[in-house]
């Protein structure tokens, strides 16, 4: 039953570290850890120490993880006695504020088998479960016979796959290994690769075969840091209390004063449109010939041989439409105005065949006042 559970916690696990929420959590996490003063980062680090033990032919080294840096504590000769040697472990880790550190066998990367390969990225809330069936197929051995784990690469990408990197181990390679260092008080939360002096950040140890360590300072910092984050966040809620109601008040005030002049400002602009509007029409009246004068003048202008059938006065021309003996001498005689200018036909003219009269339409500018 605990194991059900614990396989469904793990499960959803995967699907939030696989979704956006577990992206944006990873990208905060390090924001927020880039924010930290460097001496806060260096203890959180701290806090997060590993103790590595690696088998090289009759020698056990003894390490420290510090943030995927591997560095040496002491390295102890196999051929010891295993009581003393089980002392001198724990002397060393006792030293070192080591004691309730995780412990992690390490393996260097030339003696695990990895291989790169893709996915679907549908694949990847239940990954141990779909590489446990891919493994005999990837790899030269059953899942049964080997422990292992992966390293996400790529999600997504040009292809939309997921693509990562798989680690496999035998298993009787690392049971014998437990073996050895349970027998030296060694007993450990997990199996790591080493390439170069860097760990991988990864776990080949089943969840059931790796022991839990209860770091007792690791919770009281853990605790502590919760309870400054409470306290930070409610003098930050107090202080955001009191500055909104100091804005309400002040955006009341604000709100006021800006109705009165929004009012000032209608008054204003009601004034200045009712002036520009009367000095509009008085400038119109002076720069524009009446229309009277313009009617005056074009049948002062039009001899007795012409007559119109249409006549159009707008604000800047005069349309002239109808029949005459001779259309063409009107040009002349329209631009010979004072108040008419750049007179020409609209069209040719033509030959009303009733009358015999040719038929024209005319088009010429006001002029200004003031204009010549």
């Amino acid at each position: 039953m605990f194991s059900l559970i614990k396989e469904k916690l793990q499960q959803l696990w995967g699907r939030f570290q696989a979704g956006p929420v577990g992206s944006f959590f990873r990208w905060w996490t390090g924001e927020l850890k880039q924010a930290m003063p460097a001496a806060w980062r260096e203890k959180l680090l701290r806090a997060f120490r590993r103790v590595t033990v690696q088998l090289d032919d009759a020698e056990l080294l003894l390490g420290v993880d510090e943030n995927r840096l591997q560095s040496k504590l002491q390295a102890l000769s196999l051929s010891q006695d295993v009581s003393v040697q089980k002392q001198q472990v724990a002397d060393v880790l006792e030293a070192n504020d080591l004691a309730e550190a995780p412990r992690f066998l390490l393996l260097n990367k030339g003696t695990v088998l990895s291989k790169q390969i893709s996915l679907p990225q549908a694949a990847e809330p239940n990954l141990a479960q779909v590489l446990s069936f891919e493994m005999d197929r990837q790899t030269p051995f059953k899942a049964s016979a080997v422990y292992f784990d992966w390293n996400v690469l790529e999600r997504g990408g040009p292809t939309g796959q997921l693509r990562l990197e798989l680690f496999v181990v035998p298993r009787g390679e690392v049971d014998e290994a437990m073996k050895l260092l349970d027998g030296r008080g060694f007993t450990l939360a997990g199996v790591d690769v080493v390439e170069e002096g860097r760990t991988l950040g990864l776990n080949l140890l089943p969840a059931a075969l790796r022991t839990r360590t209860i770091n007792r300072k690791a919770r009281l910092n853990y605790a502590l840091g919760a309870l400054a984050l409470l306290l930070l966040a409610a003098v930050m809620a107090q202080s955001l209390y009191l500055r909104a109601h100091q804005v309400d008040e002040l955006e009341g005030a604000i709100a006021q004063v800006q109705g009165e002049a929004r009012k000032v400002m209608r008054i204003k602009e009601q004034i200045e449109d009712t002036s520009e509007a009367a000095g509009f029409l008085a400038r119109r009246r002076a720069e524009t010939p009446l229309a009277i004068e313009l009617l005056a003048d074009v049948t002062r202008l039009l001899p007795d041989d012409t007559y119109l059938d249409r006549l159009v006065i707008g604000r800047d021309s005069v349309q002239l439409q109808g029949k005459s003996q001779n259309a063409q001498r009107l040009i002349e005689r329209v631009n010979e105005s004072d108040l008419l200018d750049d007179a020409a036909f609209r069209g040719s003219t033509r030959l009303d065949a009733r009358s015999g009269l040719e038929i024209f339409e005319v088009n010429a500018a006001v002029v200004a006042a003031g204009g010549e």
